[in-house]
């Protein structure tokens, strides 16, 4: 199968309080910092329990950031897959706008 980038309007809230960082083989919890996720069955965090409902990797790009992405979303394809450097991006954005209005 193959990999598009679809462009929608999304709640970012959404996403960052439902999202998992993942390589090929672990994940990385934001919510409590938790390391070494193991990815199979992979549903919530098995620390603070969070549910995971979207997925992002560091190595997402490029010609071999698609083989990732397609194994990734193999073995997660119930989580729906955001572009790491959109997510940072946009995040980063948020992060700013809120520190000017305080």
């Amino acid at each position: 199968m193959d990999h598009i980038r679809v462009w929608s309007e999304v709640d970012l809230a959404e996403i960052q309080n439902h999202i998992i960082t993942v390589d090929d083989k672990f994940g990385f919890c934001p919510g409590c910092r938790e390391m070494g996720i193991k990815l199979e069955g992979l549903k919530q965090c098995p620390k603070c329990g969070r549910e995971f409902r979207y997925v992002t990797a560091h190595d997402s790009k490029g010609p071999k950031g698609f083989e990732m992405v397609g194994r990734i979303r193999r073995k997660l394809p119930h989580l729906v897959f955001v572009d790491y450097d959109d997510y940072e991006r946009i995040s980063g954005k948020k992060k700013a706008e809120s520190l000017f209005n305080v």
